[in-house]
C-alpha cells in the first residue's frame, strides 16, 4: 500500500468514527488526527478543494473544526483560515491581511450584535428614542464591511443575521410598544435580507431560524461565553456548521437533484399487493396523514426542480392503479421522471434510472423503509445518498425537511420546470424511435433557438451551467457568480452569450453558454458548453454560428477555440475540427484551434429556426 492509499484509508476510518458517533469530543479528536496526516499525498483535484475564511467578533475557532470535518464527509478537502480574535475589521480593511492572502472561496462573517451597538444598548433600550436611526447605523456598518469584501474578493460571502433575544426589558409588554426589543432585531433581519436579496455573491444565513429550531436556551453556554467569548454552545456548533455547509455544498455542485422512492410503507402505509388500493393507509386520519404530508413535502421539492423517481419491488399494475385512482395521492405519474416497478434488484434499478435520466449516481437520493435494502444500496453504490429513515412514518416528513442536500444558490425558471422538461424529453425519445433517420427526427422537432447576450435574469442559470456542465464543455473552466458578472459588465474585454431552446414538445430553457475573450482582431472562446439534455441535436452548430457572425460584424479576422481535455469531455474532442477549425498549438493540457474568418464561416442547420437578440 503506497502513501496515498494509507492516508486515504486512515482518513476514511476517522470520518467513519465521527459519522457513527458525532459527539463534540469525536469531532475535536478526529480533526486533530486528520491534521497529522500527510494530506498532500492525496493529490486532490481542484474541484474538490475549498478554502473557507472565518471572520468573527467572538471566538469562532471551534466552528472551524466542524466545517473541516463536515467538508471531508462530503468528499471535499478544505483549508480553513480563522482570523485573529475580534480582528474582523482589521482583516477586511487591510489589503495585505491574512484574509486576502489566503484567497478564500467562501468568507463567513459572524458578527455578534453586541459588536455593532453601544455596550449599554440593552440596559438603556427602554429609553431609546431613535430606534430607526439605530437600526440604520447597524445595517450601514454591516453594509460597509460587505461592500469592502465584495470589492476585494470574488468569494461567496455568508453573513449571519441576528438571533432575536429571548430576554426583553419590556417583559410581556414587548409587543405592546413601538420600540419592542424583539421587533428591533426582527426588523434588522428584514432589512438585511432585503438589502442582499438580489445579490449573487452575498447570502444572509438565517441564524435566527436555526437558533429557534434548536432552542434559544441551548444555543449559548454562558459559562463558556464568559470564560472565553464562545457564542455558540457545543450542541449548537454542528447546527451552525450545517447551515454553512448547505451553501458550501451548493457552491461546489454537491447538490442532489433526484429523490428515488420506494412505495410500500414510504408513500403510503401498507403493502399494495396485499391491501389493495382501497386498503392502504393514506388520507386525512392517522397514520395516513403522515404519509400524505410526506408526499406534500416531496411535491414541494418537485415544484422547485428536484426530480422524483420510483424504485420499488411491486407489481406495476397495482402500483400504477394507486397513482391513478387513490383520492388522497398527491403525487401522480406525471410527477415522476422515471419509474422502476418490478421484482429485480434495486441496485440494478438504480443504475438503470441514472442512465435513463442521464444523471450521475452522486446526484441521487434513495429513500426506502427497509434497512436491508438501504444497506445493500450503500455497499453497492456508495455514490448514492441513502437516507436512514426512522422506523415511525410520523417522522418521515421531518427527516426530509431537515435534509440540506437539495439547495442551490439561485432558483431559476429551468429549475421550476425541470419535471415538465423531463416529461417532454420522454416524448422526444418516443418520437426518435418512430422515425427512420436522425435528420428526420431533428426536422420533426421544429426546433427554435434564442441566442442572446447575457442579462441579469439569465446570469444565475449561466453561472450554474459553467460550474456543473462536464460532458459538452470545451474547457471545463469554473467561475464564480462575481467573476461571471464582471465579465458580463466588461463589454470591451468579454462577451457572455446564452442559448435557449424550444421545440414542439416544450421550452428547454437556457441550455448553452459561451464566453468570449475579445481583442481587436481576435476573439477567443474561453468557454463553450451545452447541457447534456440537448446533445445530439446540432444546436451547438447554431450557437457557434452566432459567435462567428458577431465576430465578423466587428471586424474580427480570427476566432480561436480552446479545448482542455478532462476525464468527462472526450465527447467534444473533435468539435473544432468538425467545424472547419485548424489546430493552432498544443501546450501542456491546452489545445488551441483557429478559424480564419476572412475565408471560413459556420452555417446554421437548415432545419433550425434561430432568433438572435
Amino acid at each position: 500500500m503506497d502513501t496515498k492509499e494509507r492516508v486515504n484509508s486512515k482518513l476514511e476510518q476517522l470520518l467513519d468514527k465521527v459519522q457513527k458517533e458525532p459527539t463534540h469530543l469525536n469531532y475535536w479528536s478526529v480533526h486533530k488526527r486528520i491534521q497529522r496526516l500527510d494530506l498532500d499525498a492525496l493529490e486532490v483535484p481542484e474541484e474538490k478543494r475549498i478554502k473557507i475564511a472565518l471572520l468573527s467578533s467572538f471566538t469562532i475557532d471551534p466552528l472551524a473544526i466542524y466545517l473541516d470535518v463536515k467538508s471531508r464527509l462530503v468528499q471535499l478537502h478544505p483549508e480553513v483560515y480563522v482570523a485573529p480574535f475580534n480582528q474582523y475589521q482589521q482583516e477586511f480593511l487591510d489589503e495585505n491581511s491574512g484574509l486576502y492572502a489566503f484567497k478564500p472561496d467562501v468568507v463567513i462573517l459572524a458578527v455578534h450584535a453586541d459588536a455593532l451597538v453601544n455596550e449599554n444598548f440593552i440596559s438603556e433600550y427602554v429609553k431609546l428614542t431613535n430606534v430607526e436611526q439605530t437600526q440604520t447605523e447597524v445595517i450601514n456598518r454591516l453594509q460597509a464591511i460587505l461592500s469592502t469584501l465584495t470589492d476585494r474578493t470574488d468569494a461567496l460571502v455568508l453573513v449571519n443575521n441576528f438571533m432575536v433575544p429571548s430576554f426583553t426589558p419590556f417583559g410581556i409588554l414587548d409587543n405592546k410598544t413601538d420600540i419592542g426589543l424583539r421587533s428591533f432585531f426582527a426588523k434588522l433581519n428584514e432589512k438585511l435580507a432585503e438589502l442582499y436579496m438580489k445579490s449573487g455573491q452575498v447570502y444572509v444565513v438565517d441564524l435566527e431560524a436555526a437558533a429557534s429550531k434548536h432552542g434559544k436556551s441551548r444555543c449559548v453556554d454562558l459559562k463558556l461565553y464568559y470564560r472565553g467569548s464562545f457564542v455558540f454552545s457545543e450542541s449548537f456548533l454542528p447546527v451552525v456548521a450545517d447551515e454553512y455547509m448547505a451553501y458550501i455544498k451548493a457552491l461546489k455542485n454537491l447538490t442532489r437533484k433526484c429523490i428515488v422512492l420506494d412505495l410500500d410503507n414510504v408513500l403510503w402505509g401498507g403493502i399494495i399487493g396485499e391491501d389493495g388500493t382501497t386498503g392502504i393507509q393514506l388520507g386525512n386520519d392517522s397514520p395516513g396523514k403522515a404519509y400524505k404530508d410526506f408526499q406534500r413535502v416531496l411535491l414541494s421539492y418537485y415544484n422547485r426542480g428536484v426530480l422524483l423517481a420510483v424504485n420499488s419491488k411491486n407489481n406495476p399494475e397495482d402500483a400504477l392503479k394507486t397513482f391513478r385512482e387513490h383520492p388522497h395521492m398527491l403525487l401522480r405519474e406525471k410527477h415522476f421522471a422515471a419509474m422502476r416497478i418490478n421484482w429485480q434488484n434495486k441496485v440494478q434499478n438504480m443504475t438503470e434510472l441514472a442512465k435513463e435520466l442521464n444523471i450521475g449516481l452522486d446526484s441521487m437520493v434513495f429513500i426506502d423503509d427497509n434497512p436491508r435494502e438501504r444497506e445493500q444500496m450503500k455497499q453497492a453504490l456508495p455514490q448514492v445518498l441513502v437516507v436512514d429513515m426512522p422506523s415511525s412514518p410520523f417522522l418521515y416528513r421531518q427527516t426530509l425537511e431537515n435534509m440540506n442536500d437539495f439547495n442551490v444558490l439561485a432558483l431559476t425558471e429551468e429549475d421550476k420546470n425541470r419535471g415538465e422538461m423531463y416529461r417532454a424529453r420522454k416524448r422526444r425519445k418516443d418520437l426518435q424511435e418512430s422515425v427512420s433517420s436522425v435528420e428526420d427526427f431533428l426536422k420533426s422537432l421544429e426546433m427554435k433557438t434564442l441566442i442572446r447576450h447575457a442579462d441579469d435574469q439569465g446570469l444565475p442559470r449561466i453561472v450554474r451551467m459553467v460550474n456543473k456542465t462536464n460532458q459538452f464543455n470545451l474547457t471545463a473552466r469554473r467561475y464564480t457568480d462575481a467573476e461571471v458578472r464582471k465579465m458580463h459588465e466588461t463589454k470591451d474585454e468579454f462577451e457572455v452569450y446564452s442559448l435557449q431552446v424550444s421545440d414542439r414538445f416544450g421550452d428547454e430553457g437556457i441550455v448553452g453558454v459561451a464566453i468570449v475573450r475579445k481583442q481587436p482582431k481576435t476573439w477567443t472562446l474561453d468557454t463553450f458548453l451545452l447541457s447534456c439534455r440537448v446533445i445530439g441535436r446540432k444546436i451547438e452548430t447554431a450557437f457557434l454560428a452566432r459567435v462567428v457572425a458577431d465576430a465578423k460584424k466587428q471586424g474580427v479576422t480570427t476566432l480561436v477555440g480552446e479545448y482542455v481535455p478532462t476525464q468527462k469531455n472526450a465527447l467534444v474532442k473533435n468539435f473544432y475540427a468538425d467545424h472547419g477549425f485548424e489546430e493552432l498549438s498544443q501546450e501542456d493540457n491546452l489545445v488551441r484551434w483557429r478559424l480564419d474568418l476572412t475565408k471560413d464561416t459556420v452555417n446554421v442547420p437548415e432545419w433550425m429556426e434561430v432568433k438572435n437578440e
